[in-house]
């Protein structure tokens, strides 16, 4: 063999030996000592309770809707008429209260005009079924 490959050989396995000696130096001294424990004591406040009313405050912003909702149909017309309340939704009612009152005389003296012009219309009819429809004449006259 030839005298170098034995001195590079050499100084290979010097080099080997000599990084696992450094590396186990290395990992020897990171050892990390475990902190030591503090005891801490903390003051803890003690207080007397006094029994009460704490009034409950709910902040809060947005509209409000009914919770039981009810709608109201007038099956009359006529002339809504001011009440002990304003008419308006939330509008707190007791029981046995007028919720609105509404006048129909307005609408009973249309009813009656259309009445009137019926009886008008039938009578200025009558001549003409007299002769186009006898067999029909006494009903509409009675």
């Amino acid at each position: 063999m030839d005298t170098r490959k034995i001195i590079l050989s050499i100084i290979g396995l010097v080099l080997i030996i000599a990084a696992i000696f450094g590396a186990k130096a290395i990992i020897d001294s990171n050892v990390k000592e475990k902190p030591k424990v503090s005891k801490i004591v903390k003051n803890v406040f003690v207080d007397t309770v006094q029994n009460g009313v704490v009034p409950i405050t709910v902040p809060a912003n947005g509209s409000v809707t009914a919770l039981r909702k009810l709608e109201l149909f007038a099956e009359v017309q006529g002339i809504f008429q001011s009440s002990s309340h304003d008419f308006r939704p939330g509008q707190r009612y007791r029981r046995g209260e007028i919720l609105l009152n509404i006048d129909s005389r307005e609408y009973a003296a249309s009813v009656q005009s259309a009445k009137s012009d019926l009886y008008n219309s039938i009578t200025a009819i009558m001549p003409d079924l007299r002769l186009d429809y006898p067999e029909a004449f006494p009903k509409w006259e009675n």
